[in-house]
């Protein structure tokens, strides 16, 4: 071998060394890159998991307050619907009475008062001459 071959073999021996090395620190890395990735994942999962937790807890306070609610709801309407009907049942006993009673008077005032005087008797004109 002459020189220039020589020179050129034992650069070409260091490039591959220092390739190796090179690629030996890059997996090194690769894997502590890798195991830090994971452990990020498994941090973010489990802090995912723990903000799911706390909405289903969030939504199980808002699911029991909402039926509250709407058993509130149905209790008031309830009670609407029983008022609504006692009025109506009033209302309508208070106008038959007061229909009875429109029905006395007017039988009571024509006994009492007899024919209307605005009207004219038989045979005689409304100044109360005879139409002779």
């Amino acid at each position: 071998m002459n020189a220039a071959e020589a020179k050129h073999t034992s650069s070409a021996t260091e490039t591959k060394a220092i390739e190796g090395a090179v690629h030996a620190v890059v997996r090194v890395n690769k894997t502590a890159n890798t195991v830090a990735d994971w452990q990020d994942a498994l941090a973010a999962g489990a802090a995912s998991v723990a903000d799911i937790e706390k909405l289903m807890a969030e939504l199980l306070v808002a699911r029991d307050y909402l039926d509250a609610e709407g058993e509130r709801v149905r209790r008031v309407n309830a009670n609407y619907l029983h008022l609504a009907q006692t009025a109506s049942a009033s209302v309508q006993v208070i106008a038959e009475s007061l229909g009875k009673w429109r029905v006395q008077e007017q039988e009571g005032a024509v006994i009492l008062a007899g024919p209307p005087l605005n009207q004219p008797n038989e045979g005689n004109s409304q100044d109360g001459r005879s139409a002779s």
